[in-house]
């Protein structure tokens, strides 16, 4: 999952700097494969005011006739990614959503700013703003009509968010929805047998869980997008096992091999959290012996 936020910060994100002007640059696409280019003057209501290069005559455009909008987003780029390295994510979402406030009045216009939603929205889901996160994905999952690669990640995120924040009857509806609620077959993606997991460890079904995360782990090694955090999941559903030795063995792994990592920061706090689990057995051990 982080892995897919770096590359997309070297793919498409531009310089530092976003224009504080009333009018916006911008390229549209209308009905017939017409291209404009030239200058969004504003929005009122149904209705974009748009300036073409050259002319002198601002043109009124019906927003539902526009069948694309391109801006020009400028983000510092090296400033971002540097946040994400710290796990800073607070300041790394508040520099996002200022590149892409100027365009918040076309939101309801198809554009190239989907992709920058994603990349909110994944950021916002790091940081566990999970209604965040699930207000995002839910709008392009149901906006984006084809069986695009935005739309699946979007519906990734949005079942993450709804399992993540116990929303689990919202969560089993969202994967029947997009045909995802039966067991996924030997050759499913590393994110359908990650998502997956994570549902059944919700329903208790840990065993199940386990399995399912343990292939991820095994077959997806390469992706560090889902084995990091399918390892993360294993260890967690070996304490629910209550086989604390292997969890805890799972913690060292992602320690060394994971450094610096959110995986990494979860498995020093699932390594206190046995500690504390055996303490109350041992508590409990000792006060049986004591009515003895």
């Amino acid at each position: 999952m982080r892995r897919s936020l770096f590359c997309w910060m070297a793919g498409f994100l531009l310089l530092a700097g976003v224009s504080g002007a009333e009018s916006i640059p911008a390229k549209l696409t209308l009905g017939g494969g017409r291209v404009w280019s030239g200058e969004l003057l504003g929005r009122d209501g149904d209705w974009i005011e748009f300036q073409k290069s050259g002319s002198r005559k601002p043109l009124r455009i019906g927003a539902s006739t526009v069948k694309k909008i391109d801006f020009t987003v400028n983000v510092d780029a090296k400033k971002i990614s540097a946040l994400m390295r710290d796990r800073n994510f607070a300041d790394a979402i508040r520099l996002l959503k200022l590149a892409i406030s100027p365009f918040s009045a076309y939101s309801d216009v198809p554009s190239n700013l989907t992709r920058y939603n994603l990349l909110l929205m994944e950021l916002l889901y790091q940081a566990g703003d999970y209604e965040a996160s699930l207000e995002i994905s839910s709008k392009i999952a149901e906006d984006t009509k084809d069986d695009s690669t935005y739309k699946r990640k979007a519906i990734v995120y949005q079942i993450l968010a709804l399992v993540d924040s116990g929303q689990k009857e919202k969560a089993d509806e969202a994967l029947a929805a997009h045909g995802w609620d039966q067991l996924p077959p030997d050759d499913a993606s590393a994110e359908r047998l990650y998502i997956t997991a994570k549902v059944l460890m919700g329903k208790g079904e840990y065993q199940k869980a386990i399995e399912l995360a343990s292939k991820v782990v095994a077959f997806y090694s390469q992706d560090p997008d889902w084995a990091q955090p399918a390892e993360l999941l294993c260890a967690e559903l070996y304490i629910k096992l209550g086989r604390y030795e292997s969890a805890e063995e799972v913690c060292r792994e992602i320690s060394i091999f994971y450094k610096d990592t959110l995986e990494s920061d979860a498995a020093k706090r699932l390594k206190i959290k046995i500690e504390k689990l055996r303490a109350q057995e041992r508590l409990k051990e000792s006060l049986k012996s004591g009515e003895a």
